[in-house]
């Protein structure tokens, strides 16, 4: 045995981490972290460094995510049991959390499944409506975090409501303190300027990019963060080269340097 484990997932996935890029040391929380696969990017991308807190409200995927830890070896990932919206921001142990992940329950109306796309016939209005509102109590949650700098918001929905809609309705709530960051900025797929026209600084992906349908947004803080456009990390940039739906990354035993990452022709 190598003693090297791989993990496997779509391309557009890994964009999450990318985006909320947490420099070394950093206090992270991924809010809806189960099973796990952006958890582990995340401190990952830190190298070991600092803080992670990773939340999951249910307790049998709380169980997957705490066992896919243990597995690559994660000393800087803490797992979580417990609704996101019931932590405080106040606690003491958050004090230093400066970066959050809200990758939450969604439609999933952006799967690709047997090779076939889900489409907007097969829309549940109810179910989508009662989803973009609990995305934007999380999302809300989020911002609260006193020291927070950076959220980045992701789904694997194609619905404008789950999307460009729950991120119009943040600025519009908390356009004071918060602006959207323009992320990975060389991918050509924008957010939907049709709902607003800042939907242009986020990010959609679509199996015409060989991804699953996909949306992303980053809210900074306007105090606390200069406005640029922001790619981090160039050692990632061949995230977005990979020819193929699927993407690898190996995690070194140890978790010294845990990601590889490696084009599949």
């Amino acid at each position: 045995s190598s003693g090297i484990n791989a993990e496997y997932g779509d391309k557009a996935s890994c964009m999450s981490a990318t985006a909320l890029a947490p420099p070394r040391d950093a206090h992270v929380i991924d809010a809806c972290s189960a099973p796990g696969n952006k958890t582990l990017h995340v401190g990952a991308l830190l190298e070991n460094t600092g803080s992670v807190f990773a939340v999951e409200r249910d307790s049998k995927r709380f169980n997957k995510l705490k066992n896919n830890i243990k597995k690559h070896g994660a000393k800087n990932i803490t797992p979580v049991c417990e609704d996101f919206l019931k932590t405080l921001p106040s606690d003491p142990k958050y004090s230093k959390v400066t970066h959050i992940l809200v990758d939450p329950s969604c439609s999933g109306s952006g799967m690709v499944t047997e090779n076939l796309v889900n489409d907007f016939k097969s829309k549940n209005v109810k179910r989508v409506s009662e989803l973009a509102a609990l995305q934007k109590s999380l999302l809300t949650h989020a911002l609260a975090f006193p020291q927070v700098q950076r959220v980045v918001y992701s789904t694997c929905s194609v619905y404008n409501e789950e999307n460009e809609c729950v991120v119009k309705e943040m600025l519009d709530e908390h356009g004071g303190e918060w602006k959207l960051a323009r992320v990975i900025p060389s991918w050509k797929r924008r957010g939907d300027t049709g709902v607003f026209p800042e939907a242009e600084m986020c990010v959609r992906c679509s199996p015409e990019d060989e991804t699953n349908g996909f949306f992303l947004a980053c809210f900074v803080r306007k105090e606390k963060e200069k406005d640029k456009d922001f790619l981090a990390g160039v050692k990632l940039q061949s995230i977005f080269s990979v020819r193929h739906l699927a993407m690898r990354y190996h995690v070194k035993q140890h978790y010294k340097y845990p990601y590889k990452y490696v084009k599949l022709y």
